[in-house]
């Protein structure tokens, strides 16, 4: 049902508030039925002018109030209110008297008299050139602005969307859009295709407009691929779903064809093989390509293989340690080989063996760790800040993120590139199933071509939430050589976890290893009595003395619904946190205490997509609201205005927890899930799990997630580097017929074509 809208007309006698990060207000509006209170998106409209207010009336805990929609300056001003506006401090010279002598001379439409022709100031009597030159001037600012958020409002927009577009386009905001408005797409988050194009459609743009099917066009490649995890659609893949995108059958795949062809000519896409790339994509699996094999041909301190096994055998009588023949196996072609690849499940000993790498290279090379020689020649790193620290508490050496160690900067660029390369000779990353094709494009990129690699990982788990299947790219080409792990530490074989874990790869759950009640649990729950399950356990966790914030994870696979991440978190934040500190920004409620998760990278605050943080305070600082956040024993100054890149964390998504292991994890697991129900997803999620595993839901459930069919990453770098070394690789497409979904401007894991694009 539409909100009936209406009309008022006053003027603002004074601001209750004002929003330090928004343009959203709260004021007092002089009308001619008494005083009202408005709140919306507006600039800072004048004291004593008079503007006609479109929206509706509300009720809400602050009694009724009038939520502005649009506005406009009324035609006629008081004479009172015109000479209080204009002997205001925005008028700097421009005193009640010559305010009084303008509106007398000029009369109550002074001000477009003025905004048409400043020549008529000259005869005002008391004002000088100088001060009419003023007067002039700040009404033409004024005036800008007001008539900007005036057209936008124009166009149908909300307040909340004309705020935003002010902020990122400013005065040129209407123009814009006017002359493109997908360009929406691309310089403002939240506007995906549909919003754009209704916009569109409003402004008189037709149909056939090849600015409206290129837009489209580019947005399905980039939503597809950031979605799915593609570096490139079939002509047939983009086409098809590019007409399921604009639904219209005036539309021919013709029209779609000359679009896909006008991009490639504009450099945008790039078409090879009956593929077609996003022109980024394209380049990265090319740099990747390129590096890798140059790096692969170039000699480097590599040692022979016997070296290698003599000073293993050193480190484990030190150590006092004995590994296992493929444990042994890992290290050695790890360090006799320029290129390499470490790849098992939990509890096969990644972590020993890294530790194992790092003290035979010491060896080796006659360098102690920790000197300032090991430092300058190793680096060891992870996609996220937990996966490296756990990387160096395992090895007893600094470890950094991917995006520290290239240095990351405030302009999204980073500091080592090729023409500024690392100066390590070995390169270790762990957690490497979770590298995207940019991120790893950056990362080879800035290597020396005599620098040594070694990638750890588990490529059972989830890929990349961005494009490209690196890990597993990697792992089918002929120039990495892979070290498989498949055994299980005799430490870790009377873990349920890990034997849940092994069968869900094999397709085969024993559900009697729940009756053990050891581990892993598993609790019967509908979808729509999740939360209360939820709850019951946390009860229970608690008054055993556990902690709400450190000592448990709840892990879900989608954000909507009634057993979605979203509503979870609104519940456990109701029951368990009673703060009084609270911020509010529209639908965001955040309290003193919570547990939160950064969405983005933030370079300025130098914190990641996924890091977990927790409230420890709000204050004001210069008048404004500021989180105080600790992210992982950092304290973070968290601006207001960064709070779209920040979401309370009781529960988060399954992808998220990439990089991270919780001693207990809550994992709901019910049939509403299905379309995310896949065999990776639930394996990941079992295995962030350290020491307990509750799952609640159905066994139906559990059976879909092992039997569904992954995902195929549709990835072209396998192939481009075993070209290169003459090796056959096929890459795999799925049904070129079939289109993918692309409106995905608020999917299930609130991943947007564009939020990798700094990476």
């Amino acid at each position: 049902m539409e909100k009936e809208l209406k009309t008022i007309t006053g003027e603002i006698t004074n601001y209750i508030f004002e929003s330090e990060d928004s343009m959203y207000k709260v004021a007092k509006l002089d009308t001619e039925d008494g005083e009202i209170t408005i709140t919306g998106s507006f600039p800072h409209l004048d004291e004593g002018l008079t503007y006609d207010f479109t929206g509706h009336f509300k009720e809400n805990k602050y009694g009724l109030q009038f939520a502005v929609e649009s506005y406009n300056k009324s035609k006629s001003f008081s004479k009172d209110g015109l000479i209080s506006y204009l002997s205001s401090d925005k008028f700097y010279g421009i005193g009640e008297k010559l305010a009084s002598n303008i509106v007398e001379a000029l009369g109550t439409d002074c001000i477009d008299v003025i905004l048409k022709d400043p020549n008529v100031l000259y005869d005002i009597k008391g004002l000088t050139k100088a001060k009419a030159q003023i007067l002039y001037d700040a009404l033409q600012r004024n005036n800008a602005e007001e008539q900007v958020f005036i057209k936008l409002y124009g166009f149908g927009l909300t307040s909340k969307m004309v705020s935003r577009l002010y902020e990122v386009y400013g005065v040129k905001a209407a123009n814009i859009i006017e002359e493109n408005p997908y360009t929406l797409i691309k310089d403002v988050e939240g506007y995906g295709f549909k919003k754009c194009d209704k916009l569109a459609m409003s402004l008189g743009i037709d149909k056939k407009d090849m600015k409206r099917l290129k837009a489209s066009v580019f947005f399905t490649i980039n939503n597809v691929c950031y979605n799915y995890g593609f570096t490139f659609l079939t002509e047939k893949q983009l086409i098809n779903s590019t007409l399921g995108l604009l639904q219209d059958p005036e539309i021919e795949a013709s029209l779609i064809e000359d679009a896909v062809m006008a991009l490639i000519e504009e450099k945008k896409l790039v078409s090879l093989d009956d593929r077609i790339y996003d022109t980024r994509l394209y380049n990265a699996e090319n740099k990747v390509r390129d590096k890798l094999i140059k790096i692969y041909n170039t000699k480097g301190n590599i040692k022979k293989k016997e070296k290698v096994e003599e000073a293993l055998s050193y480190v484990e009588g030190e150590m006092g340690i004995e590994y296992t023949p493929m444990q042994k196996e890992a290290i050695i072609n790890a360090l006799s080989n320029k290129l390499s690849i470490i790849t098992g499940g939990p509890g096969t000993g990644k972590s020993t063996i890294l530790k194992g790498i790092i003290n035979t290279y010491s060896r080796l090379f006659d360098m102690p760790i920790g000197s300032d020689d090991f430092s300058y020649k190793v680096i060891m790193a992870a996609p996220t800040g937990r996966a490296a620290k756990r990387m160096a508490e395992a090895t007893l050496f600094k470890a950094s993120t991917i995006h520290r160690a290239l240095g990351y900067t405030t302009d999204g660029n980073f500091l080592h590139d090729s023409l500024n390369p690392l100066t390590c000779s070995l390169l270790i990353i762990d957690e490497a199933s979770m590298l995207d094709i940019l991120l790893a494009s950056n990362l080879f990129d800035a290597l020396l071509g005599s620098c040594q690699i070694i990638l750890v990982g588990d490529a059972n788990q989830l890929p990349a939430v961005g494009p490209g299947n690196v890990l597993q790219d990697l792992i089918n080409t002929s120039i990495f050589k892979v070290s498989k792990l498949n055994q299980i530490m005799r430490q870790a074989k009377d873990s349920n976890i890990i034997r849940l874990s092994s069968m869900v790869m094999e397709k085969r759950i024993d559900y009697r290893i729940f009756s053990a009640k050891k581990e892993v649990f598993l609790f019967n729950y509908e979808s729509k009595n999740i939360i209360d399950g939820i709850i019951r356990m946390l009860d229970n966790f608690i008054d055993k003395g556990g902690d709400l914030f450190s000592g448990i994870q709840i892990l879900a696979p989608m954000y909507n619904g009634v057993a979605g991440i979203d509503e979870i978190n609104r519940k456990i934040q109701e029951k368990y946190n009673k703060e009084e500190k609270t911020l509010v920004r529209g639908d965001k409620i955040f309290k003193k205490g919570d547990k939160v998760l950064q969405l983005k990278n933030d370079r300025e605050l130098d914190i990641m997509n996924g890091d977990i943080g927790r409230i420890i305070d709000i204050v004001k600082e210069e008048e404004k609201d500021v989180l105080m956040i600790n992210f992982d024993d950092r304290m973070i100054k968290y601006p207001t205005s960064n709070l779209d890149s920040l979401s309370l964390a009781y529960a988060i998504s399954i992808h998220k927890s990439q990089g991270s292991e919780f001693p207990n994890v809550i994992l709901p697991m019910v049939l509403s899930y299905r379309i995310m129900l896949k065999p990776k997803l639930f394996y990941t999620a079992i295995t962030r799990a350290k020491e307990k595993l509750i799952i609640l839901g159905s066994t139906e459930a559990m059976d879909t997630a092992i039997h569904a069919q992954d995902d195929v990453r549709q990835t072209s770098l396998a192939q481009r580097i075993n070209d290169a070394s003459n090796v056959k690789f096929e890459v795999k497409i799925n049904d070129p017929e079939i289109p993918f979904e692309t409106l995905g401007e608020y999917d299930m894991d609130g991943i947007t074509p564009y939020t990798f694009m700094d990476n």
